[in-house]
């Protein structure tokens, strides 16, 4: 008997909340994604001496670890886990469209939905063009050329209500 995967959705809550003085300041902001029957989440080793591929597009493999179908992305989170060293993240798009940042200790990055835009070098791109995310350590110390990030993706995907599936993938 096959297992079926019934679509659900994504709820995503961001927090703020600080008091300065006995006035309190924040906001609660959710967003929600439907369709959703795939998720991709690990902890993995980057270090220090390369960028390391933390996730990518792969129309062709979309089922194994660290890659996905570009028009089935849902969100991404990336999480720095170490407690004293920053990372670069790498967004990369081509060879002369690449996108860096720096995401400091105990930081998260999250990327919700494909229709996002950014400049790279004053030009505009779309996540949609994304080909793969990489990252690596900044310099850690004599000896220690690594450390650790945890990251989600989820996509669209799975069966809905009543059985009916979804558009194949060839």
């Amino acid at each position: 008997m096959a297992t079926t995967i019934q679509q659900t959705t994504l709820n995503v809550s961001i927090s703020e909340n600080i008091s300065i003085n006995g006035v309190s300041y924040g906001n609660n902001i959710s967003k929600t994604f439907s369709g959703n029957g795939k998720v991709d989440q690990r902890v993995m080793a980057i270090n220090s001496e390369r960028l390391t591929a933390v996730f990518g597009y792969n129309n062709a493999l979309p089922d194994i670890a660290g890659t996905g179908v570009i028009d089935e992305f849902t969100y991404f989170r990336i999480t720095n886990t170490d407690s004293s060293v920053g990372i670069t993240i790498q967004l990369y798009v081509s060879s002369s469209k690449t996108g860096y940042f720096h995401l400091p200790a105990g930081c998260s990055f999250v990327l919700m939905g494909n229709d996002m835009d950014f400049l790279c070098e004053g030009e505009a791109f779309s996540l949609s063009d994304l080909v793969v995310v990489k990252a690596k350590t900044d310099e850690v110390g004599e000896g220690v050329t690594e450390s650790y990030i945890e990251y989600v993706a989820v996509f669209k995907g799975g069966t809905v209500e009543g059985g009916e599936a979804e558009e194949e993938r060839p």
